[in-house]
């Protein structure tokens, strides 16, 4: 079953927060563009899972409508310290996704890079965040979604030793024994054409280039050189 990552879904009323991270309008997702990706999802027979990263308002506003009217479920995977804030849902609106039959998971505490901290605090990340929305919602917190992707084995052991069942991921790391779902990060300059591509399993030849690229900085040079990639895209799409 193919998994879908998605971050921001936009329109003209509902953008994306301020002082996001490097490169995340990379995955801003027009509402137009979202809605022929569903209907094509919705005619197509495959079989997907759905999942939005950090909780932006736009989530709430501009896809979780589209998804309703399509008959979907989705996972939203949510950072706590931002609930909220300017351009992210409060817990009026997480409260009415679960209400509606969503998953809602945790997506961390701060949305820290997991593998830059002290195993105290990423404990403190895993556990936190899911007492804090278990508390709030009054629902089982089942699911986590790994920030930014970086994580390593001991990192997803604790989250299955802490009580989540479901752990997501952008791209499993090389050589990782852990349990965990991979997801298609859904770009914001992908037609239509190249969505369905990516539902049947093909890559164009330079763009699986530039993701091996990417993958490659993200766990050899990191943090900063992921960051430093992901600015060299943004320059190249504009």
């Amino acid at each position: 079953m193919t998994t879908l990552m998605y971050h921001g879904i936009t329109s003209k009323d509902f953008k994306s927060p301020p002082d996001r991270e490097v490169g995340a309008e990379l995955y801003d997702v027009s509402a137009e563009n979202f809605r022929a990706q569903m209907r094509w999802l919705k005619g197509s027979g495959q079989k997907f899972i759905l999942t939005f990263d950090d909780g932006e308002m736009n989530n709430y506003e501009v896809a979780f409508p589209i998804i309703k009217e399509m008959g979907f479920n989705a996972s939203f995977f949510i950072i706590v310290k931002r609930i909220g804030e300017n351009g992210y849902m409060g817990w009026k609106e997480l409260k009415s996704l679960a209400e509606a039959g969503m998953t809602v998971g945790s997506h961390g505490l701060t949305h820290e890079v997991l593998t830059n901290l002290k195993d105290s605090q990423v404990i403190e990340e895993l556990k936190a965040s899911k007492n804090c929305l278990e508390m709030n919602l009054g629902i089982p917190i089942n699911a986590f979604s790994l920030p930014r992707g970086f994580c390593n084995d001991k990192i997803i052991q604790w989250a299955y030793e802490l009580g989540y069942k479901y752990i997501f991921i952008s791209e499993k790391p090389k050589g990782s024994k852990s349990v965990c779902t991979p997801r298609i990060a859904v770009k914001a300059n992908w037609s239509l054409k190249r969505f369905q591509q990516a539902l049947e399993g093909h890559v164009p030849k330079g763009e699986g280039i530039a993701d091996a690229f990417k993958n490659t900085a993200k766990f050899v040079l990191r943090e900063s050189g992921y960051n430093f990639l992901r600015r060299i895209l943004i320059y190249i799409i504009k």
